[in-house]
C-alpha cells in the first residue's frame, strides 16, 4: 500500500522525517518526534508501513506509507521525504535543540552526516581505510540528482553483498564511490550514548536506548560549561555514564570513583573466580 496523508497546507521546503515500519519503532518515534517539537518549528513527516498506526493528533504534519521490508534497508525509504531539505532522525534519538545549523549546511553540501567510531571489522578492499563508516541514526540531506543516485548505490549494495545486512556498511562504500558534496557533522548533532565521546559544543541530538534514559544524558551532559567552552569527556559504564572535564565537580568525580572502583572489585573477583577453577 501507498498512500499520502498531509493534515495541512506547509511549507516543503525544509522538514524533519522519521522512518518507523512496525508498532516498537512507532512508540519510539512518538517520544522522539515530541522532543524534536519541543525545540523546533519545523513541520515533521513519518514515513511508516500502516495508516492504521495510533498517532498523536498533531505531531506528525504529513504521513507517508510504503511497504516496509522490517530491517536495515528500510532506512532507503527516506527517498520519500516530502521536503526540499530534510534532516532524517532515528527513532532511538532525543532532540535537545533547534537543528537550524544542519539545514544550513545544505546550503553548501547536499547530503552530511557524523563519523562512526567503528565499521573497520569488515573488508572493503575497494575503499581506502581512510574513508571512514558513518552513523545513519542523523542525517542532513537535499533530494539532488547525485543524492537519489546515492541512495539507489546504497540498495542495490544489499543486493550484492548479502552476506552484511547492516546499512552502515553499504552506505560506506556507495558514497565513497559517489559524486555527492557532502559534510561531517560533530557528535553534537549525532551523540550516541553506547561509546566513549567528545563533545565540544551544546548537544543537540542524544541518539540511542533505552530512549526513556536520553532527556537525563541530555540535560546531564549539557550542564557543563568551563573556560568559555563546553569539552567534555563521555564514558559510558551499563547504564551510567561519567564525564571529564576541566575543573571537575565532586559529583563527577564521586561517579567516576565509583565506576572505577566497581571496576576495580568486578576485575578482582574474576581473578579469584579464575584461580579457583584452574586449581580445581
Amino acid at each position: 500500500m501507498n498512500s499520502t496523508i498531509k493534515k495541512k497546507a506547509i511549507d516543503l521546503e525544509k522538514g524533519i522525517l522519521y522512518v518507523a515500519t512496525g508498532e516498537k519503532y512507532i512508540t519510539e518515534a512518538i517520544i522522539a518526534a515530541t522532543s524534536c517539537k519541543n525545540h523546533n518549528s519545523y513541520p515533521i513527516a513519518l514515513i511508516t508501513d500502516s495508516a492504521d498506526h495510533s498517532l498523536p493528533e498533531q505531531l506528525f504534519d504529513i504521513i507517508i506509507v510504503k511497504p516496509a521490508k522490517y530491517n536495515y534497508q528500510d532506512k532507503l525509504l527516506i527517498r520519500y521525504s516530502p521536503f526540499k531539505q530534510s534532516i532524517f532522525l532515528d527513532t532511538d534519538t532525543y532532540v535537545a535543540g533547534t537543528l537550524d545549523d544542519l539545514f544550513t549546511i545544505l546550503n553548501y553540501r547536499e547530503f552530511a552526516i557524523h563519523q562512526a567510531d567503528e565499521g573497520y571489522e569488515f573488508d572493503m578492499p575497494d575503499v581506502s581505510n581512510a574513508m571512514p563508516e558513518f552513523n545513519t541514526g542523523v542525517i542532513a540531506f537535499t533530494l539532488t540528482e547525485n543524492v537519489i543516485k546515492l541512495i539507489d548505490a546504497w540498495e542495490n549494495s544489499f543486493g550484492k553483498i548479502q552476506s552484511i545486512i547492516t546499512d552502515q556498511y553499504h552506505l560506506r562504500k556507495a558514497l565513497y564511490e559517489s559524486d555527492v558534496k557532502f559534510a561531517v557533522f560533530s557528535s553534537a548533532y549525532n551523540f550516541i550514548i553506547y561509546h566513549t565521546n567528545l563533545v565540544m559544543q551544546k548537544v543537540k541530538i542524544i541518539h540511542g536506548r533505552p530512549i526513556n534514559a536520553l532527556p537525563a544524558v541530555a540535560e546531564d551532559i549539557n550542564r557543563i560549561r568551563h573556560n568559555g567552552a563546553w569539552r567534555r569527556a563521555y564514558f559510558p559504564y551499563n547504564n551510567e555514564f561519567g564525564m571529564i572535564y576541566s575543573n571537575l565537580q565532586n559529583k563527577d568525580i564521586y561517579k567516576l570513583l565509583k565506576f572505577n572502583l566497581r571496576a576495580l572489585i568486578g576485575n578482582c573477583l574474576r581473578k579469584i573466580k579464575k584461580t579457583k577453577s584452574i586449581n580445581i
